[in-house]
């Protein structure tokens, strides 16, 4: 359809239009605005893949992307998987991997509640919970599985990272790590100089010294032990190697104190009393020992860490202190742990190396985040916003959307919607016209996963289920006029010249290409619509894995070692070791006394499905959880409408009382847009009334991902009478 009418706020109205029209139109504008002002100037905006329609299509998405030459799309990765996926690597060198639940010893859930947002994954916990695994569940909510847990660590929303610190604390004052993974898998032996804050190497000390030779500290008498960081080995025995070594080195520029990464690191971690923790983290001491109890009792952990601790200001430092706690019990890749990696080899055809080096570099966000989401081209949409409108750092024209629907999943609505008016040029893909698609010139009706074809290469609810692959067959026709996302995609390659990118534009040409690597092929799978079971299975501790040399294969990361101590982070200016910043807000007073979180519920998933009246009939109106006390002393009952008021705005939800929920704390949901609920407070006028992102500040965010406050706001909460 195409827009007949002005961008000034009045209801839209559309002319019906032939795909061929929409698409040359597109096309045209496309190739204008790269020609004539770069591609760069066309930003995209791509809904996640995680409980959505786009996620067998997504890598086809992105590769027009790059393909073409833009460096922005609004991808939301910075409120959602970037931390668990990317900054992961900053202590991993991978993701966070697939959780082995039915295998292990302990399940540990952080901020992820999967009985609301992946029910694949609840399967595998009860799994392991048959087989006697315990539970560690860290939410300010009374889920499902906190009421189950052998442990719920009812944390204040924000101090993820602080609980983080007080158990590792516990772990290392009373020796509840694994000292030999430590040793022989982290770099936490290595010295580092106390002047520059880099790893002691070689070169430090000779002239002729090789930069990738570093060093750790013997025991006995504090004699330099050499690491090959090339290699991955050390080339003396470091069977004494002293982790808390600290000594004066003689280097080329004269003596220099140096300190071991896991001294530095157990500094930093022991630096407070758990009575100060726990003040912080609103968890009882004994909740904190408890839980590092069980950890250290547990031959295996498997965990999972999602959008309850990547939605801060901390997320990244926070992301990094679970992750480091998590080393400490030696369980990642192994089984019953987080195992990275897939059961077989598959061609990635999300376009990454079509993205040139020098669009790369312009991507919105990326000197202000030079090691964040927009490394891989995923900027934030307040960027995007401010080139729109302020023309910084240069204009943005044109916005092409595959089903993200920013108004109401992200925060700065007024903004946004000032932006949409003034693109030169807006495309919406989606299923449904929604508040976003209200502002686009053109939009594109998309077919569901199950009116077409699907590729799926490994399922990773579980390690088992990564070794299946299957395509799947279309359950119902096409609706009406709807294409799906990735004949969309290849019908613009064509017309943008970019066929040859696009495997000639066949589909099966493509999927053959993706499959090559594991010894498969679409017709294979066609053959089986059930899905083929690959013979291979996803590697155990492929980390001790050696290479023909003898060379273990190590860890992904510059020092081929999990790494406690980061030279990445530290040479872009960022704590190579999480060092405790609360995530709590700082103005904190009697007008905002309470903090203002959010929950995934089950009746709707991100902001889809609010238009759905049998969905709407499980959940008609939003809600606000508060607790007993807390509506008691605002005159609140259940079931009543209130007010929601922040710094920079406010909303409107139902009351609902929940028992030993967080007291300090409230949760909503985000993505209401409703419209025609008349004898509601978010009436017509006011569709967006009901939306928690319209009162999320931005003005602060994660230094290194630019994550919001999205879970941990401050606010204040009061009935609404006459409703």
């Amino acid at each position: 359809m195409r827009r007949t009418s002005a961008k000034d706020g009045t209801p839209a109205t559309w002319e019906a239009i032939s795909w061929d029209e929409a698409l040359d139109e597109i096309a045209s504008r496309m190739i204008t605005v790269r020609d004539e002002h770069g591609a760069e100037q066309v930003a995209f905006s791509v809904t996640t893949p995680s409980g959505t329609h786009i996620s067998d299509g997504i890598s086809w998405v992105e590769r027009l992307i790059r393909s073409f030459g833009s460096p922005n799309t609004i991808y939301g990765t910075e409120i959602c998987n970037w931390h668990k996926d990317l900054a992961s690597r900053f202590t991993y060198g991978t993701d966070i991997g697939t959780p082995d639940f039915a295998n292990t010893d302990c399940i540990l859930l952080w901020g992820h509640n999967p009985s609301a947002t992946w029910l694949a994954r609840s399967i595998e916990i009860q799994k392991g919970r048959k087989q006697g695994a315990k539970m560690i569940v860290v939410d300010p909510r009374p889920t499902v599985f906190a009421q189950r847990a052998d442990c719920w660590l009812r944390v204040k929303p924000g101090a993820d990272q602080a609980l983080g610190q007080g158990i590792t604390k516990v772990l290392i004052e009373e020796g509840g790590y694994d000292h030999t993974f430590v040793t022989e898998w982290t770099n936490g032996p290595l010295l580092v100089r106390a002047d520059t804050g880099a790893f002691l190497r070689q070169s430090d000390i000779t002239v002729d010294g090789d930069p990738d030779v570093l060093f750790g500290s013997q025991q006995e008498d504090g004699a330099l032990m050499h690491y090959d960081a090339a290699k991955g080995q050390w080339r003396d025995s470091n069977d004494k190697i002293d982790l808390l070594a600290e000594i004066m080195v003689d280097t080329k520029e004269g003596m220099i104190a140096c300190q071991t990464a896991f001294g530095m690191f157990a500094d930093k971690v022991c630096a407070q009393p758990l009575e100060w923790i726990e003040t912080e983290t609103g968890i009882p001491v004994e909740d904190i020992r408890h839980a590092a109890e069980i950890l250290t009792t547990s031959d295996t952990t498997a965990y999972y860490a999602w959008n309850g601790v990547g939605q801060s200001i901390t997320a990244t430092q926070t992301e990094r202190s679970i992750s480091l706690l998590y080393g400490l019990t030696e369980s990642y890749g192994d089984k019953g742990g987080n195992v990275p990696g897939a059961a077989a080899a598959f061609a990635d055809v999300s376009g990454q190396d079509l993205l040139s080096d020098g669009q790369r570099a312009k991507a919105l966000g990326l000197k202000e985040r030079p090691i964040g989401p927009a490394l891989s081209g995923w900027v934030t949409a307040r960027d995007v916003y401010r080139a729109v409108l302020d023309h910084d750092p240069y204009p943005v024209k044109m916005l092409i959307s595959f089903g993200g629907n920013i108004l109401a999943s992200q925060p700065d609505t007024d903004r946004a919607i000032a932006a949409l008016k003034q693109l030169d040029f807006h495309i919406h893909a989606d299923f449904f016209l929604n508040p976003s698609a209200n502002y686009a010139d053109i939009v594109l009706p998309v077919a569901t996963s199950w009116e077409r074809e699907g590729l799926r290469t490994g399922f990773d609810a579980s390690v088992e289920g990564m070794r299946t692959v299957q395509l799947r067959a279309a359950v119902v026709k096409s609706m009406a006029e709807a294409r799906s996302d990735i004949d969309i995609v290849l019908a613009l390659a064509k017309r943008l010249g970019l066929s040859s990118q696009f495997f000639d534009c066949d589909i099966d040409t493509g999927y053959d290409h993706i499959l090559a690597p594991a010894g498969l092929n679409i017709a294979q799978l066609r053959a089986h619509p059930e899905g083929v079971t690959l013979p291979s299975k996803v590697p155990y501790r492929s980390y001790a894995e050696c290479d023909e040399n003898g060379n273990p294969k190590g860890f992904q990361t510059p020092t081929r070692k999990l790494e406690i101590y980061s030279e990445t982070l530290l040479q872009n200016g960022y704590d190579p070791i999480p060092v405790l910043e609360s995530g709590l807000p700082r103005q904190r007073d009697d007008k905002f006394p309470l903090q203002l979180s959010g929950a995934k519920i089950v009746a709707f998933c991100h902001s889809q499905h609010r238009n759905i009246e049998s969905l709407r009939r499980l959940m008609p109106d939003p809600i606000l959880e508060i607790s007993k006390e807390t509506a008691e002393s605002r005159n609140i009952n259940n079931g009543d409408w209130t007010k929601v008021t922040t710094p920079v705005g406010h909303f409107v939800a139902r009351a609902k009382l929940v028992k030993n929920i967080e007291p300090g704390s409230v949760f909503a949901q985000h993505g209401w847009w409703i419209e025609g609920a008349a004898d509601t407070p978010y009436s017509p006028d006011n569709p967006m009334a009901a939306n928690m992102n319209r009162a999320i500040p931005t003005d602060t965010a994660d230094p290194i991902s630019g994550s919001i406050p999205l879970r941990n706001s401050m606010c204040d909460v009061e009935r609404m009478d006459g409703w």
